[in-house]
């Protein structure tokens, strides 16, 4: 039995009779204390027997009930249902408790389990009706922003072995909840859709021609783009989503896109020491975010811009008085590390052509020494440019003393940065100025090997006529 938190008269009961073997789902709604009592099963499926019953603490009208095989709500007072599945496994659902503060949707499961729905408050604004709206983005709740610790040393439940649980939990990050009102498919998935209709229909299918072909080799797969911004209309992130008809929703894990050198190598085993790839974590304060639709290489606008708030959590030992200037500092070190990435992949880029180019000096038909010491030259630049880099490997390896290295200063100043909640101190700055500007010369140095040095011995070997090189040009001798 419910007693609704809105009205006085209006009570809600649900029954079940599974132990004689009947699973319809039996649930009843007074509007006058009991006197009179109606089914409010209407839609619901005819096998699942009810078993808790929640009503919204806003809106009379949003309804939850738990059954024997899911969760459904009903968005006016249980005309019709609708199931909430998605992340929830084919399971009794005994209990219901909504969590208010956050709008928590919060189930208690057959076998002393239970499942978090977060934030809920979109389904208040569901009618059972299709929307007019093309897309809609919901009002988002304020985004709690803080830095994940690693007590253990590493996160989650670190060493702690399989045998030990721990359950993901909502980490800091903003949920955008939205509709758009059609499924995208593709000129394929039109074609073969269509097909196996006239297949269940034992009719013949004809093999798609050249034009039909082409169209769908050539379509390029059309996206929803949201964009978010800060208050001052600076772009912090972009989200690019498949189109799917229907309420949906993405995280944002509230920091910057990472603005490293694109590589799409992975690596092929999980190693927990790597660290993670994310950007820093975004100022507080109010934020937008707008919804497109990219189809066609056009863009066309949906949605006007949703505001919403990213708020610190108070759970910081010291934190910075200027947050603003910390995210700033923070994403200096980041600009900084990213420089270092260029130079690390220019340096290895260089060295993968030399060694082509090695063996194409020995195989052209031109005099051995005509290019050669060029290319020693070339290397010799490059091995003095990782010592100034890395320091001398030699000494390293003998544990002889050195000044300290761009890569050791950024590399620590990155550590005790990227994820901190505290001002950076007097140290952190000096070591950041003198890694910039040592890394500044070395980034010159490498810079100017990469695209005239190489350059030139590229365009030499084109004129010798020595074996192609990758990543160079080729002269048409025809």
């Amino acid at each position: 039995m419910y007693l609704s938190r809105h009205d006085a008269n209006v009570i809600y009961v649900a029954y079940n009779h599974h132990k004689y073997g009947d699973f319809k789902p039996y649930i009843f709604k007074t509007s006058d204390k009991g006197k009179t009592w109606k089914s409010i099963a209407s839609n619901l499926p005819k096998r699942g027997s009810v078993y808790a019953i929640e009503e919204d603490h806003i809106n009379a009208d949003l309804l939850f009930c738990g059954t024997e095989f899911g969760v459904f709500f009903s968005p006016n007072k249980g005309q019709r249902w609708k199931e909430l599945a998605t992340g929830l496994p084919t399971i009794a659902v005994r209990d219901i408790a909504i969590q208010e503060r956050e709008n928590d949707l919060v189930l208690g499961t057959f076998g002393r389990g239970f499942y978090v729905m977060d934030d809920y408050s979109s389904l208040r604004k569901i009618k059972n009706e299709n929307p007019a709206e093309t897309a809609v983005v919901y009002p988002i709740r304020d985004a709690l922003s803080w830095e994940e610790s690693s007590p253990l040393g590493l996160p989650s439940k670190s060493f702690q072995g399989d045998n030990f649980y721990s359950a993901p939990n909502l980490g800091p990050e903003a949920m955008i909840t939205y509709y758009y009102n059609e499924d995208y498919k593709t000129l394929k998935e039109k074609r073969t859709k269509k097909e196996g209709e006239l297949i269940k229909e034992n009719k013949d299918t004809n093999y798609p021609d050249y034009k039909t072909l082409k169209a769908e080799k050539d379509e390029e797969e059309a996206m929803l783009l949201f964009t978010i911004k800060n208050a001052e209309g600076t772009i912090v992130k972009k989200e690019f989503i498949k189109p799917v008809k229907g309420i949906q929703r993405f995280h944002w894990n509230l920091r910057f896109t990472p603005q490293d050198p694109i590589d799409f190598r992975e690596s092929s085993f999980y190693n927990p020491f790597s660290g993670k790839d994310v950007g820093t974590l975004v100022t507080p304060g109010k934020y937008t975010v707008d919804m497109q639709l990219f189809k066609d290489g056009t863009l066309t606008s949906l949605t006007s811009p949703v505001e919403f708030n990213v708020v610190a959590l108070k759970n910081t030992t010291m934190p910075a008085a200027d947050r603003a200037a910390k995210v700033a500092f923070q994403r200096q070190v980041s600009s900084l590390q990213a420089d270092y990435q260029i130079c690390q992949n220019l340096i290895k880029e260089s060295d993968h052509k030399l060694k082509y180019i090695n063996v194409a000096i020995k195989s052209s038909e031109q005099p051995f020494g005509l290019l050669l010491k060029t290319v020693k030259d070339i290397e010799s630049k490059l091995k003095d440019i990782n010592v100034e880099l890395y320091g001398n490997p030699i000494k390293n390896k003998l544990d002889i003393s050195q000044p300290q290295t761009p890569a050791n200063r950024i590399g620590m100043i990155g550590y005790e940065q990227k994820y901190s909640t505290s001002a950076p101190t007097k140290t952190h700055k000096e070591t950041y100025a003198i890694a910039k500007a040592e890394l500044g010369i070395i980034k010159k140095k490498v810079e100017l090997i990469y695209n005239d040095d190489i350059k030139r011995l590229e365009e030499q070997l084109i004129k010798s006529g020595a074996p192609y090189t990758p990543g160079r040009g080729y002269e048409n001798k025809d």
